[in-house]
């Protein structure tokens, strides 16, 4: 591997799918009012508050079972939930600062504010001594939202410790010391992205309070733009470096091709829809990825890439600009898979590395490829997150079952290079 490309992958790798801390807050803005069937309205001061409030406070929320399969709920589960519309609180994240604070930390190098994101209070949690959180993605009912944020409050505990799960790497954050630690009254929060997998520890004693909130980008659920943009991300600028100095390298696509990077975050996608209906919804790295490629002035496009291996032992490789679903198709005959039948926008590609030599992870028997096929570059070390997956039935020497998989991922068009004429 060059040292250029080495760099790249490194710079795409900085940035996990979080962030958090601990914000100051003013006592009065720490009451929550809700009401009870029995006993009508009550508060509690989420700061500092008594015994007799938090055991008032659990007793009147519905049964929390989250990561728990139904049916296998615990009977000794002590974790609650209200819905927001079940409570009043006079805790303001506008008062805060905290979402201008998150989106920068997010969505990288954009200019962030009340203007372009929106939070949504959806969940009060209370977890009593034995309570827990199996490992869960939170639902993320509409294709506008693109994380949550969880707000801690120092109610005294022990245990939970929250960890973040994604693409096999894990951060764990420990409320309850950093909370109990404090001499100022003190909220903690983890802001994430909604691919990111959340798992709470077992409460040792005492109870966690928290808020849960939706984030999500105004004007119609479309990503800031790129006239919002107000300073490079942390990484633009070093990747914008390394990827000019690898494309100069005249053995890296001297007949012109594709460089392919996997998206680091999830997006909804749906079958038959053309992908690159996806731009207005990138975020955070992925979308520094296309501002490099801009200033760089090489073309880029959202794909599909699809891997088949069909009725034949060799894998074949196709870009296409639509996710397909051939599972409708009664049989599908080919002697290149299922390639040749996603029709229109599909392009076979040959992986190489940059050196023009083919690509041992990805290898393929390409002298069964269309005499059109065009090399491609992979650029990132892992896959995309956002991918799909389909079946159906496959015909060579016997009718079989074909998979075809397909990652949805940013390609840059490289132009072949001129050579100078001596």
């Amino acid at each position: 591997m060059s040292d250029s490309l080495a760099r790249i992958r490194a710079t795409l790798d900085v940035r996990p799918p979080y962030c958090s801390g601990t914000c100051e807050i003013a006592v009065e803005q720490s009451t929550l009012f809700y009401s009870t069937a029995t006993s009508g309205a009550r508060k509690i001061n989420l700061l500092s508050p008594t015994q007799d409030q938090i055991e008032s406070l659990h007793e009147a929320c519905q049964l929390a079972a989250y990561g728990h399969d139904h049916g296998e709920v615990p009977k000794n589960l002590k974790a609650g939930k209200l819905d927001a519309a079940a409570f009043a609180t006079q805790f303001s994240l506008e008062n805060t600062g905290l979402v201008n604070a998150v989106g920068q930390s997010l969505l990288e190098g954009m200019a962030v504010g009340w203007d372009s994101i929106r939070s949504e209070l959806y969940e009060l949690n209370i977890y009593g001594a034995g309570s827990l959180v199996g490992p869960h993605k939170s639902a993320a009912n509409s294709d506008k939202i693109f994380g949550f944020l969880d707000i801690v409050f120092p109610a005294a505990h022990t245990g939970g410790i929250c960890s973040l799960r994604n693409n096999e790497r894990e951060w764990c954050i420990d409320f309850a010391t950093i909370l109990s630690e404090s001499q100022i009254p003190l909220v903690g929060y983890a802001a994430y992205f909604n691919e990111v997998e959340r798992e709470i520890g077992a409460i040792i004693s005492g109870h966690r309070l928290m808020l849960s909130y939706k984030l999500y980008f105004a004007s119609g659920g479309d990503s800031p733009s790129a006239t919002m943009i107000s300073a490079p991300g942390p990484f633009e600028l070093s990747l914008k470096t390394a990827l000019a100095e690898f494309l100069n390298d005249p053995k890296v696509l001297p007949n012109g091709g594709y460089l392919e990077f996997g998206l680091r975050h999830q997006y909804p996608v749906s079958p038959e829809m053309r992908v690159d209906t996806l731009r207005s919804s990138l975020k955070g790295s992925d979308v520094i990825i296309t501002r490099v490629l801009d200033g760089l002035l090489l073309p880029w496009s959202l794909r599909v890439l699809y891997r088949d291996r069909g009725s034949h032992s060799e894998q074949t490789f196709v870009l296409h600009k639509f996710i397909s679903d051939l599972s409708w198709k009664d049989v599908v005959w080919s002697h290149w898979g299922a390639g040749e039948k996603l029709g229109p926008g599909a392009e076979f590609v040959r992986f190489v590395d940059e050196f023009g030599n083919d690509d041992e992870k990805r290898a393929g028997n390409y002298s069964k490829y269309p005499e059109d096929v065009i090399d491609i570059i992979q650029m990132t070390e892992m896959p995309s997150v956002t991918n799909v997956h389909s079946q159906y039935l496959a015909y060579g020497n016997e009718v079989m079952i074909g998979n075809l998989y397909g990652d949805i991922c940013l390609v840059a068009e490289v132009s072949a290079k001129v050579i100078p004429v001596c």
